[in-house]
């Protein structure tokens, strides 16, 4: 869905660029043409394509309102695209890739009046996001760095070790090297990650151990946490997709990390 900056969604190709590329702007960086269009007759767009490479997203988007009123049908895409190679999201680097396929789009309008332009139906989807696996652990270590310096501790070392236990399995051990003043130790976190059939992903298997005094101690207070963690569980359909569905998800872990999700509309 996207909220547009307009009154009304643009019925020519031109100008439905435009109207995306701003709203993707209020939350992504980048200097190049973010959105391309190609329009056979209207209403049937060829292709919406939409080139994130190397862009950034500093924030979270910001959330999209409910439309307000009638909602009617606006146009159809034969190819809807994403490229996002090398984007950076909150400093962590990823690379992501949407297509989907027969693509019907409505729209509506917010309560202040703003054009909504909402996804309908899709024939097939496929999503894949990736990250490479020591750009995850240079990031772990740029956010944990932050956070011990709170406490006057440093972190000299983040090692982080993923592997796939299934086709929908995922297990992480983290390891931190952590001094104050002159002490040093080792904490080892590890957690346990599984979808299972339902599409429902379950955290498990949370765990602490730290070398010495000062690594029992970081294991006490961060083993509440953890504890709360253990057990919780989220419906991946329940992510806003609106009448869009999930098929199937996999995770593969080598060098490089990735979930891949097919989707599309029911029937």
């Amino acid at each position: 869905m996207f909220l547009l900056q307009s009154n009304d969604v643009p019925e020519n190709a031109d100008e439905l660029a435009r109207a995306i590329e701003e709203s993707l702007r209020q939350y992504v960086r980048g200097s190049e043409p973010l959105v391309s269009v190609r329009l056979r007759v209207f209403p049937y767009y060829d292709e919406v394509r939409i080139n994130l490479d190397k862009a950034e997203l500093d924030s979270k988007p910001p959330q999209i309102p409910s439309a307000v009123g009638e909602v009617k049908y606006a146009f159809e895409a034969g190819v809807v695209a994403v490229t996002a190679r090398n984007v950076r999201v909150q400093g962590v680097p990823l690379d992501l890739r949407l297509e989907a396929q027969r693509v019907t789009f409505d729209k509506g309008k917010d309560a202040n009046g703003q054009a909504l332009l909402i996804v309908k139906t899709v024939r097939e989807g496929h999503l894949r996001i990736s990250a490479a696996q020591l750009d995850l652990e240079n990031a772990i270590g740029e956010i944990a760095s932050r956070l011990a310096r709170k406490h006057w501790i440093g972190i000299d070392q983040v090692r982080l070790a993923l592997r796939a236990r299934g086709a929908r399995s995922l297990s992480a051990d983290l390891r931190f090297q952590a001094r104050k003043l002159l002490l040093r130790t080792n904490i080892d976190i590890s957690v346990q990650i599984d979808v299972d059939e339902d599409f429902v992903a379950k955290i498990s298997n949370t765990k602490c151990k730290g070398d010495g005094a000062i690594g029992s101690l970081a294991c006490g207070a961060l083993e509440p946490h953890l504890r709360r963690l253990d057990g919780q569980s989220f419906s991946l359909m329940s992510l806003p997709l609106g009448e869009l569905q999930l098929r199937d998800v996999r995770i593969a872990v080598a060098d490089t990390v990735e979930i891949t999700a097919d989707f599309g509309t029911p029937g």
